[in-house]
């Protein structure tokens, strides 16, 4: 005769709710509403969660790194883009502002031994944002200089693709 257990468990997080199921880790009882399915099996919502992926764990010296090439390299590009804007225009001089920001999230990216994320995403958008800073800057003091619609949009171009770039999906 197979004998029927009587004691009745509850979930850990929903004390009224009746549960036979327990995490296959840490053997709490979860119930239905809370469980997370795992690729072993049913988890609590405290084993369950994922782990974030080492490519986006950016620690403190990376990001101060990151944060001071992008930077330097924001201001260089820059500063290059600026020279060549008298003979590029129009539609090459967007495609040299999308250039501009490859440059400064590769750079950024390097400098962070090839790691991604949201945090590296802003850090570049500074570096594009320093850059086009000091374009528009010495654009502006220069003798008869005008700030054209291209300049604005091409500062936008840039800062889109550097950020795109490192972003987490």
């Amino acid at each position: 005769m197979v004998q029927q257990r009587t004691d009745t468990t509850y979930c850990a997080r929903h004390k009224d709710t009746p549960t036979n199921l327990r995490c296959g880790r840490c053997d709490t009882p979860v119930c239905p509403k809370c469980m997370v399915h795992g690729p072993v099996g049913v988890r609590c919502p405290d084993c369950g969660k994922p782990t974030a992926m080492p490519m986006y764990q950016v620690s403190t010296p990376l990001l101060l790194r990151a944060i001071g090439a992008s930077i330097v390299i924001g201001l260089a590009v820059g500063l290059l883009l600026l020279l060549v804007r008298p003979y590029i225009f129009g539609l090459f001089y967007l495609i040299a502002s999308a250039g501009f920001g490859y440059a400064v999230s590769e750079g950024t990216s390097a400098a962070a031994k090839r790691k991604r994320g949201r945090r590296l995403a802003f850090v570049a958008t500074a570096g594009v944002l320093a850059g086009e800073a000091l374009i528009i800057a010495l654009l502006l003091t220069e003798v008869g200089g005008l700030l054209s619609l291209f300049d604005l949009i091409g500062a936008g171009i840039a800062g889109f693709v550097a950020f795109t770039r490192l972003r987490q999906p």
